[in-house]
């Protein structure tokens, strides 16, 4: 698991209008995270209506919303789910990563490609 900061942009699906935010890569989350005001104020999102529920790092529950934004990383970029989450937390999670086709360089706290032999395993 690691922690680092990176800039990535985030757009409504439906407009592709992005804005670039900096977020916290967190390889133990499986989900990104993002305030709920910012998903529906800045970017328009409205999240589904049932909520889910989701174990936090010190073994808690919580109940959140979830909905699909879109995430640029350089040329990559892709639909992926979101959690709209409390005000401060900007947490870009491990599905959001799988999905651009980025590793998360914990060492040099830097995102990078994923090679295309990592993400077909065979040839």
């Amino acid at each position: 698991m690691g922690l680092f900061r990176a800039e990535i942009e985030v757009a409504d699906p439906r407009d592709g209008i992005f804005h670039r935010i900096d977020q916290i890569v967190d390889t133990g989350a499986a989900y990104s995270m993002l305030p709920a005001s910012f998903l529906q104020d800045t970017l328009g999102l409205t999240p589904e209506d049932d909520e889910r529920s989701f174990k936090l790092a010190d073994g808690s529950s919580r109940r959140y919303r979830m909905g699909e934004v879109r995430f640029r990383f350089g040329n990559l970029e892709r639909t992926t789910p979101v959690i709209f989450g409390p005000e401060d937390v900007y947490l870009l999670g491990a599905v959001s990563l799988q999905n651009l086709g980025l590793i998360a360089d914990t060492t040099n706290h830097k995102l990078i490609p994923t090679p295309e032999l990592y993400l077909v395993g065979i040839r």
